[in-house]
C-alpha cells in the first residue's frame, strides 16, 4: 500500500486455515484472500496526525512514542473458491520483555469507528491519508443520497495494551480492499518491546455455509524497539 508521498507499507499474503468442528467436512486452506502489512514510524506530522504529535510533544520529556501502522487487505471471492469474507477481527497485544514488566500502552488508535453511508444508489469506496492518519471515504455518484450509516470497522483498546479491530461486510460494502489502521504506542526507551498480531475471520461458502478461519501463522511478532 502506498500513499501520495511515496511511503509504502509492504503487504504479505497470509493463508487462512479453517477451524475444525465436529460434524463438518475438512476443507483446504484459503489462499489469495488476505494480505497484511505493518511499519513502525516516528511520530512526525509526515506520518501522524497533528493531534497525535501535539499529544506526544506536550507530555513530560523522556517519554518515547512510535506510530505503528497496519494494513489488512481483503480480496474478493474467486471462481474456484467462492468464499465470501463476512466478518474478521485483528487482535494486537503489546508487551515488554523481562520479569513482570509494565506493558506498552496504545495512547491513540485509528479508527475507533469507521462507517459507510447506506445509499439509495451504488457507491465506490476510496481510501486516503488525512494529515498522515489513515482514513476512509466514499465517492458518491451524481444523484446519490445517504440516509444513514453502518459501521464497517470498530476499534477497541485505546489507553490499553490489548487492542482489537472488528471488520464486517455490509450489503453495499463488501469486505474487500485495503483497511489501514494506526496506533500511537508509548514505549519505555530502556526496554525491549514487541507486538503480537492475531487474525480470525468468518467466510461463507454457498454450499458449506459459514466457517471460521485463522491466519496460518496465528502470531506475527512486530518489534517495537526504539
Amino acid at each position: 500500500m502506498t500513499d501520495s508521498t511515496g511511503w509504502t507499507i509492504p503487504l504479505q499474503e497470509v493463508q487462512l486455515v479453517p477451524e475444525r468442528t465436529l460434524g463438518t467436512p475438512p476443507i483446504e486452506q484459503l489462499r489469495h484472500r488476505l494480505s497484511f502489512g505493518q511499519d513502525l514510524l516516528p511520530v512526525a506530522e509526515a506520518y501522524a496526525p497533528a493531534e497525535w504529535c501535539a499529544y506526544a510533544a506536550g507530555l513530560a520529556p523522556g517519554r518515547t512514542f512510535r506510530l505503528l501502522a497496519l494494513v489488512c487487505s481483503f480480496y474478493p471471492e474467486q471462481q474456484d473458491s467462492p468464499w465470501i469474507m463476512k466478518t474478521a477481527s485483528l487482535g494486537l497485544s503489546l508487551s515488554t520483555d523481562g520479569e513482570a514488566p509494565a506493558r506498552p500502552v496504545a495512547r491513540r488508535i485509528d479508527p475507533g469507528l469507521r462507517t459507510q453511508p447506506v445509499n439509495l444508489t451504488p457507491s465506490t469506496v476510496s481510501f486516503s491519508l488525512n494529515a498522515g492518519l489513515f482514513s476512509a471515504g466514499v465517492e458518491h455518484p451524481v444523484g446519490g443520497s445517504a440516509t444513514s450509516s453502518m459501521w464497517v470497522v470498530q476499534g477497541y483498546g485505546a489507553q490499553q495494551s490489548r487492542l482489537r479491530w472488528d471488520f464486517r461486510s455490509t450489503k453495499r460494502h463488501p469486505l474487500v480492499g485495503d483497511h489501514p489502521l494506526a496506533v500511537l504506542v508509548e514505549l519505555d526507551p530502556d526496554k525491549e518491546h514487541h507486538a503480537e498480531v492475531l487474525f480470525s475471520g468468518e467466510l461463507k461458502h454457498p454450499i458449506l455455509g459459514l466457517r471460521r478461519h485463522q491466519a496460518q501463522l496465528p502470531t506475527v511478532t512486530i518489534p517495537l524497539t526504539t
